[in-house]
C-alpha cells in the first residue's frame, strides 16, 4: 500500500516545489519587466514628442496667418491649439498608461517568490495600484480635453 503512495507523493512535491520561484528567476523576471515598462514608456514619449511638434507646427502656422489675417485667422489659431491640448493630453495619457502598467508588471514579477495568501495579497495589491494609477490618468486626461473644448 506504502508503494502505491510513493509515487503520488513525490509527483505531489515536485508539483508543490515548481509553482514557487527561486529569487533568481523572481530577479530575471523583474528585470525583464523593468526593460519592457522601460521601452514602452520610452516608446509613448517618443510618440508623444512627435504628436507634439506637429501640434506645435500647426499652431504656429496658424498663428502667422493671424498676423496676416483677422477673424478667421483667431479661429483657426483656435482650433489649432484646441487640437494641439487634445493630441497633448492623449500622449501624456498614453506615457502614464505605459508607466502603470509596467509599474504593476514589475510589481507582480516581485511577487514570484512568495507563495499562498502571501503572493495573492502582493498582486492583489499591485493589481489595486494599477486601477488607481489608470483612475488617475483618465481623470487627468479628461480634465485636459474639457479645457481643450472650452478652449475654442
Amino acid at each position: 500500500m506504502m508503494m502505491k503512495l510513493l509515487p503520488a507523493a513525490v509527483v505531489a512535491l515536485l508539483l508543490l516545489a515548481g509553482c514557487q520561484e527561486t529569487p533568481n528567476e523572481t530577479a530575471k523576471d523583474v528585470a525583464a519587466a523593468r526593460q519592457d515598462a522601460a521601452k514602452n514608456v520610452t516608446e509613448a514619449r517618443e510618440d508623444k514628442a512627435a504628436v507634439v511638434a506637429t501640434s506645435n507646427d500647426k499652431v504656429a502656422d496658424a498663428r502667422q496667418d493671424y498676423a496676416e489675417t483677422d477673424k478667421d485667422a483667431l479661429k483657426k489659431l483656435t482650433v489649432a491649439e484646441a487640437d494641439a491640448m487634445v493630441k497633448t493630453a492623449n500622449a501624456d495619457f498614453e506615457i502614464a498608461n505605459a508607466q502603470a502598467t509596467g509599474r504593476a508588471d514589475v510589481a507582480k514579477q516581485a511577487c514570484g517568490t512568495l507563495t499562498g495568501v502571501e503572493k495573492d495579497a502582493c498582486i492583489s495589491n499591485a493589481e489595486a495600484n494599477l486601477a488607481a494609477e489608470l483612475a488617475t490618468a483618465v481623470a487627468n486626461r479628461d480634465a485636459m480635453l474639457v479645457a481643450a473644448e472650452h478652449h475654442e
